[in-house]
């Protein structure tokens, strides 16, 4: 009867044992891309490498276009453990770790080679621990792209030709800044509703990456763009700590290398496609201007001065040795 019965207790914890070791990890990962843009074919290629090489013990169902709730609401779910991780713009972290504002000072960035060297290197370095202080851990930087002016009533060639003009915003107190630093109405509306007013003529103009112009359409109701790369912005991937402490050591260098390849991927699609889609608009008889920058930039006092008010002048200060270190 003993003998038995150890058998049976052996075999019980070899089964529950078997059955943990091959447990499967799911991640839900929500991000505020459309199913057809850069960072949705970036996240399903993550999603399938990751679920390829840990042979299956980590999947990761992905939620696109806002499926999980606004990119504020998903962002404070991570944070909180609700959900596992996100692709989040860095003006929502920036709500919760401030320094993240200074990725946006405007005119701090020349370019795209520019702007990887510096969130690829001594950003994330500086910016990782201060993401793990409220339950997030830093795993790579994707990107959203130089931010351009569009509008409905003229081109704009100076700042003198912003002066007046109704501009929306998001909610990020460095877009509004810079704009308002230019001469333009800042009006906030939401990024639901943001097509509507533009055809509505609610506003006369927005500011958003090409590949968001083109994506949505505004050019049909914008026959203006301005090329002036004011502000870059990312999407910025992270994991909450509590579902990072799920995985191994081997899967989290494995869910870190794939999170690498996913943002070279999405990085290379969005400049690529980006080009082309200026020739299409062009095409369509959208007028496509690339003003001088200087006198844009020459007018950014008063925006840097609510910046370094709101990121503190040392961190200010450091983002911008950081900037001129990688040029």
């Amino acid at each position: 009867m003993r003998s038995s019965f150890k058998t049976g207790l052996a075999t019980a914890l070899c089964l529950a044992w078997a059955s943990t070791a091959s447990a499967t990890v799911e991640f839900k990962l929500g991000h505020f891309g459309a199913e057809n843009h850069p960072s949705h074919i970036a996240a399903m290629q993550f999603a399938e490498q990751v679920e390829a090489r840990t042979k299956g013990e980590v999947e990761v169902e992905l939620y696109p276009n806002n499926a999980l709730g606004s990119p504020p609401e998903v962002l404070e779910q991570v944070i909180m453990g609700v959900i596992d991780m996100s692709l989040s713009g860095q003006d929502q972290l920036a709500k919760h770790v401030p320094l993240f504002d200074t990725v946006s000072i405007p005119f701090s960035l020349s370019n795209a080679e520019h702007a990887d060297r510096v969130l690829d290197g001594p950003f994330k370095e500086w910016a990782a621990p201060e993401l793990e202080k409220v339950g997030l851990v830093y795993l790579s930087s994707w990107d959203w792209g130089f931010r351009q002016l569009t509008n409905s009533v003229r081109p704009i060639l100076t700042p003198a030709d912003v002066k007046g003009l109704k501009i929306r915003t998001p909610p990020a107190m460095t877009y509004q800044a810079a704009m308002q630093a230019i001469g333009a109405n800042v009006q906030t509306i939401s990024f639901s509703e943001l097509v509507m007013a533009m055809r509505q003529g609610v506003v006369d103009g927005q500011e958003n990456p090409i590949g968001v112009i083109y994506s949505l359409n505004l050019y049909e109701s914008q026959k203006y763009i301005s090329i002036i790369n004011y502000l870059y912005s990312s999407m910025v991937h992270v994991v909450s700590t509590d579902a990072w402490g799920q995985l191994n050591e081997e899967q989290q260098q494995i869910v870190r290398e794939e999170s690498d390849s996913a943002r070279l991927l999405m990085r290379k699609l969005m400049r690529e496609e980006e080009l082309a889609q200026i020739e299409d608009m062009r095409a369509k008889g959208i007028v496509i201007d690339e003003p001088e920058l200087a006198p844009f930039q020459d007018m950014m006092g008063p925006a840097y001065e609510q910046i370094k008010k709101r990121v503190g002048e040392e961190n200010f200060d450091k983002w911008i040795a950081m900037t001129k270190a990688a040029m």
